[in-house]
């Protein structure tokens, strides 16, 4: 009797100093409960929840557990093993039967991906876990996707004033949506500093279901079509994966990026009053500011926007350039010919121009170029009234390839009428 309570005792009192979390045999992990998670919803991985099928505490920690190797993808595609020393384990302050695994500080060097398999993306397998404890005993954990998805890319096809623009957009993994929400995607924009519901006339997902085209109406004006500036994310709980993760509110915003078409602005007719002097050049050439409506029927002549970031993403989109290619103004090269001829064919005027992007009159931004013809022939006589043709060739070139060539060869020909009054 004695003896058992001598046991007894001794039993109450490793209870009490809690040595006795340093005895009792390891607890196992859960088979079901462990999870990949994207806390701040950026598209890469970031944390690690291990949850245990029995209760642990900081002293049993630091007393059975060694280390933690994850098997997950770098910024490169390529297979990546991170050890994390339980020093790093971090103890859920809700539930005593979980760890958390911070991650965050290595995030930006992850590749974008909230799927544990995506059937575009094949490398050496990722996604395990092994549990090392200090007897050497190993877990080997079944992980879970915990990781809602994201938008990887944006690419925005706009014809700024004319022609229907696109959005391609390009997800993380595949998605599911949601009935209950009209609209799946939603932006910030640039021009009222709100969040609009992104409207599109027609919604195209693509094979996988991990890609869509958003096509807009060709009526929009231009405050209502999406820019450069603007950026773009997943409306709350309207995408899904395939594991049942929803988007939650804080899902980020993905900033767009442009591919605009080169554009050449015209004008079909043009009205005058005046007596152009005889003493004036037949051409002009100047750098306006882009937002400059030029030509107009007061003044003829044909323009192109040259510099900013709307063309420089369009040099960069056709001549597949990297992020980290430096783009340098100085590569860029406008070449002009017009040739200009009555409606019965006869020649009136011609000029040419070379402008390179570091001429000093760009001033560093972007530009609008406008070639304008004064109404004069090539003797300095004024031209009547009436129907011309012209002929118009405007070549854009970076580092010596060509980005832009006008139609039918690189040559526009119009047709356009003169009205003295």
């Amino acid at each position: 009797m004695v003896r058992s309570l001598h046991i007894l005792t001794i039993a109450m009192f490793l209870l009490a100093t809690g040595v006795w979390a340093f005895v009792q045999d390891p607890v196992p992990p859960s088979s079901q409960q462990n999870f990949f998670v994207d806390e701040d919803e950026d598209g890469r991985m970031d944390h690690l929840q291990i949850r245990f099928l029995g209760v642990i505490s900081q002293d049993y920690i630091d007393a059975k557990m060694d280390s933690l190797a994850v098997n997950w993808v770098d910024s490169l595609g390529h297979a990546l093993r991170i050890v994390v020393p339980k020093k790093d384990f971090i103890l859920d302050t809700v539930s005593n039967r979980r760890i958390i695994i911070d991650l965050s500080d290595r995030q930006s060097g992850f590749y974008r991906l909230t799927a544990l398999a995506t059937p575009d993306f094949f490398i050496a397998p990722y996604g395990a876990c092994m549990l090392y404890l200090s007897d050497g005993s190993v877990y080997t954990l079944n992980m879970k996707d915990g990781m809602a998805p994201s938008i990887v890319s944006c690419q925005l096809k706009s014809h700024r004033s004319s022609g229907v623009d696109s959005l391609k957009i390009s997800f993380s993994e595949k998605v599911k949506t949601s009935h209950s929400c009209d609209e799946y995607l939603e932006y910030w924009s640039a021009k009222d500093s709100s969040v609009h519901p992104l409207v599109s006339s027609a919604l195209e997902w693509n094979v996988f279901n991990n890609g869509a085209t958003l096509i807009f109406d060709e009526a929009l004006t231009s405050k209502e079509r999406l820019t450069v500036k603007d950026s773009v994310r997943i409306v709350y709980s309207c995408l899904k994966d395939s594991s049942g993760n929803v988007v939650s509110k804080k899902s980020q915003f993905r900033s767009l990026d442009g591919y605009f078409p080169f554009e050449l602005y015209k004008q079909n007719l043009v009205r005058t009053t005046e007596q152009e002097s005889l003493d004036g050049p037949i051409f002009q050439l100047t750098f306006e500011n882009v937002d400059a409506k030029l030509p107009n029927d007061t003044a003829w002549g044909f323009a192109v926007d040259v510099l900013g970031s709307d063309f420089e993403s369009s040099v960069r989109e056709i001549l597949k350039m990297r992020a980290q290619d430096e783009f340098d103004a100085s590569k860029v090269n406008v070449h002009f010919n017009l040739r200009i001829y009555t409606n019965l064919g006869a020649f009136v005027a011609n000029t040419k121009y070379n402008i390179k992007g570091n001429d000093k009159r760009f001033e560093k931004s972007a530009k609008k170029l406008f070639l304008r013809w004064n109404l004069m022939d090539a003797n300095h006589r004024r031209v009547g009234s009436g129907a011309y043709l012209a002929n118009i060739a405007v070549l854009i070139k970076y580092d010596g390839k060509t980005v832009y060539y006008s139609e039918n060869e690189g040559i526009t020909t119009q047709v356009f009428g003169v009205l003295r009054r």
